[in-house]
Order: C-alpha cells, then structure tokens, then sequence
C-alpha cells in the first residue's frame, strides 16, 4: 500500500514537473463597451521566457503593459511563473491573434481570444436613471451654432452615492460649455442639464455619439468593524458601478458656399492712431470687427504696402453668450512704417449672413497716411491733344535771360557757396551719420520695455541679419511669453 502511494506521488510530481513548462491567455473580460478598456495576460512558467513585442491589436494601440513573477520550487526544482499584462482599447469587435512565447529554448503558441464591443443600450423612460442628448438645431450650416444639453434624470427614491458624467467628445464640432448645471423636479424624476455650444466643423450627417454615465452605489460589508460605527465601516466600505448610455443625435449640416468660413452677422472698422507721422516712425493701425456668430474662426490680416513695412500682431478675440447668442469682438493691431506717403488699403470680410443666408461682404475705407521729412514722390503730368491721344507733357525747360551782366555774377558766385557746402556735406556724411546713430544709442539706453524696443528698431529690420534676428527675439518675448535676454552693448556697437 505504501508502495503504491509512493508510486502516485513520484508520478504526480513528475507530472507537475512535466507541466511546469507552459503558456496561456488570460482575458480579462469577454466583451466590453465602446470606449473601455479590456486586458488581456499571457502567463508563462520557465526559466527563461522571452515574450514577444506587443505593439498593437488589429490596430488599436497597446496602452499600458505590467509585468510581475513568482517562484516556486517543487521537488527540488526551481520554476519561474512570468505574466505580462497588455490593455487597449477597441472600437469593434476583435481577436487577440495567437502569439510565440519562447520558454526555454522552445516555442509556445498562445490561443487566440475573441473581444466583443456591445453597442450601448440606451437607457429609457421608466429606469432609475437617465441621460439625455438634445439640440436646439438637427440642420445648420457650417459654423452655425446650435445648443447641446445632456440632461441626467434620477428617480426621487433612486439611491446614487456617486456620479461621473462622462464631458461629449466632439471630433467635427468645436464646443464651449456655456453655462452651469440647472437642477428641477420633472415628475418623478430630478433633473440636471448641463449645456454647451457647439460650432460644426465640416459639412455632412454629422453624428454625436452616445454619452456614457457612471452611477456608485455604496456596498457596506457587514463585517466592517467591531465597534459597528459608521466612521469605522467608512474605511471599508466599496462602491459598485454601474454604466448607463444616452441616446446619439444625428445632425445635418450644409456647406457654406465659395470656401467662406464665418457664419453670422458682422461689422467691422479700421482705425490709426494718426494721419500725419514722421518718417521712419510707426502708425498704429487697429482693426476691430463685432457680430454675432462664429468670431472665433477669423484668421489673422496682412497687409502688404509697397514701400512700407508691416508688422501685425497676433489678434485677440473676446466673447460672451446672450440670449442664447454668441457674441463676440475680434481686435487686431498693425504698425507700419514708412519713409514717404502711403495708403492704407480697404480691409474686407466676407461670411453667410445668417438673416439674409447668402455672402456678404464688409470693408473698411482706405486711409491716407501723410509722412513728414521723407522722399516726396512727383505726380506725371499728362495731356492729351484733340484725337483723344495722351502724350506726356514735354519738359518745361527755364531760360533765364540777363538784362543786367551782374545777373551773371550773383549766379557764378551762388554756385561757388553751393559747390563748397555740397563737397562738405560729402566729406562729412559719415559724421552726421555717426551723430545720428549716437541719437539712437541715446534712445535704446532710455527703453525698458521689449515692445518700445521693438518699435525703435522696426525701421532698421532689412539693414541687416543681426537687426532683423533681435527683432525675432523681441517678438518672441512679447508675444509667445519667452525670455530671450537682449545685449544692448551689441546695438551700442552697431550704431557706432
């Protein structure tokens, strides 16, 4: 008899032994929802275990990966029990594929695994709880805005020690949250709405998926505490979810026609902060463009003006909602310099005028600006002869005719003094440069402002590279919250 047992025991150790060697899949679950997130484990038992590199599963990105071990010896032999754990995130339903593990020295095939993805169950009038999608609009055009509201009904006498409302993810809409939970009995039922505005992005049947919401129940273990106190069970206590899904909304948008972006009704000003400037010295053009609609989508202006230099600023845009309305102001400064008279062009919007619901198009005025101390351009004359031809007018040539000799001599000796301070002027250029530029050092030692500074060397910004990279560099530091540090010493040395 004890021989016998002896001979089981051998032969179930050896056995065991046979089958320390191995390798399986482990799913956490067999279906999920769109949306969560599902794990699957390869356990291995070796001594040496290779597996293999995981990056996707039929294309749904592999998350996150936890590794752990164990050891156990039996018998005398040592064996090794290696998991890996991999979680994703699949849309459809798939199958994990079949994997080579290689465990020492040999190879092993996983099995394949099947994961569903259940379609959401909407909930329904009648349930403890409920979500609700609506809209004030199922048709719009592009960039029209229409109100999404998520209402979540709860029964009175329903119990909910917590609650997650998953925030509606939008691929094609931009969306604003406009307003805080309102809170309402509804017959049996309390009532929370959260709103928010939304903007479509792209013309189409537009879908807004299903929202997903988390309801905790409080579990309490009845063993909780001796002391049978409510501050004690609180430490043991556990909540148990549940999910339930709203409806999905279908929404039918139209395109706005000849690539027009803006959707509303607008009005729209330019502005200068003078009209009269000397050269070399900026104006400052602001545009500014009110309305009601999707303001958020205007996009930056440039303008080019020959014989000038332009330098936009990044635009600001403030709005508010009222009256279920969104309104909004665009504000945009533009500094130009010029060395003679120039024109500022008309500025033009064009959007769908949501009223009327076709293209209109707004513009500003052109705006002369008159520049002291430059280079004064002069006008063509022209003229035209009877057969209606334009010929240019011939230049008027001026004789002067002496009646005195000592017409003569007054003109010699004008053009003596002339000719002397002209060769003056040209042997000394260089000086009442340098008197110039040491004006301009003078300047640059008084500003401690990035934005003066950069408004001091905007006219120098194509005389050189080194200008034009500090000019970058000021830009940055104004506009994009950076810290680049200006070496004054080297602008010192440049205008020298």
């Amino acid at each position: 008899m004890k021989q016998n047992l002896g001979r089981v025991i051998i032969l179930l150790l050896i056995t065991i032994n046979i089958f320390a060697s191995g390798v399986e899949v482990i799913l956490d679950r067999p279906a999920i929802y769109k949306g969560d997130k599902v794990s699957f484990t390869i356990k291995a038992s070796g001594n040496d275990v290779q597996f293999p590199n995981i990056k996707d599963i039929n294309g749904y990105p592999i998350q996150g990966v936890s590794k752990s071990s164990s050891t156990s010896i039996i018998n005398g032999d040592i064996s090794k029990s290696i998991s890996n754990r991999y979680s994703f995130s699949p849309l459809k339903d798939v199958v994990i594929p079949s994997f080579e593990v290689e465990i020492d020295g040999d190879i092993y095939k996983t099995k394949e695994k099947k994961v569903s993805v259940l379609k959401p169950t909407q909930s329904k009038k009648g349930d403890d709880f409920i979500v609700e999608l609506t809209t004030d609009k199922n048709q719009l055009y592009v960039g029209e805005s229409t109100i999404l509201t998520i209402s979540f009904k709860q029964k009175i006498n329903a119990q909910a020690d917590k609650l997650n409302l998953n925030k509606p993810e939008l691929s094609n809409f931009w969306m604003k949250k406009i307003k805080d939970n309102d809170q309402y009995n509804e017959g049996e039922y309390i009532v929370q709405t959260f709103k928010y505005l939304i903007f479509p992005q792209k013309d189409g049947n537009l879908t807004i998926d299903a929202i997903e919401a988390d309801i905790g129940k409080i579990v309490r273990n009845r063993n909780s505490s001796m002391f049978n106190d409510p501050f004690f069970n609180s430490f043991n206590n556990q909540i148990r979810w549940a999910k339930i899904y709203s409806n999905s909304l279908n929404v039918e948008v139209k395109p706005l026609p000849n690539d027009i972006e803006l959707y509303g009704k607008f009005t729209i000003d330019a502005t200068v902060d003078k009209k009269e400037v000397l050269a070399n010295k900026p104006i400052n053009l602001t545009i500014s463009i009110d309305g009601i609609g999707n303001i958020d989508d205007i996009k930056k202006f440039d303008l080019n003006i020959d014989g000038a230099i332009v330098y936009a600023d990044i635009p600001k845009t403030s709005s508010s909602l009222s009256a279920n309305q969104y309104k909004g102001r665009f504000v945009q400064k533009i500094a130009v310099i010029g060395d003679s008279d120039f024109t500022i062009p008309s500025i033009k919007l064009s959007y769908f005028d949501s009223e009327t619901k076709k293209v209109k198009t707004i513009q500003t005025k052109p705006i002369d600006i008159k520049v002291k101390g430059g280079v004064v351009s002069q006008p063509t004359t022209i003229e035209t002869k009877s057969d209606n031809q334009v010929l240019a007018k011939p230049e008027t040539k001026i004789v002067y005719k002496s009646e005195n000799e000592s017409l003569k001599y007054i003109f010699f000796i004008i053009g003596v003094i002339l000719g002397i301070f002209g060769t003056y002027l040209y042997f000394n250029k260089s000086k009442f440069k340098k008197e110039k530029d040491n004006h301009i050092t003078q300047e640059i030692k008084k500003i401690k402002d990035d934005k003066e500074l950069f408004n001091l060397l905007l006219p120098y910004s194509k005389q050189s590279v080194e200008i034009s990279n500090i000019l970058k560099q000021l830009e940055e530091n104004i506009y994009k919250k950076a810290n680049h540090k200006i070496d004054k010493q080297k602008l010192y040395d440049y205008f020298l």
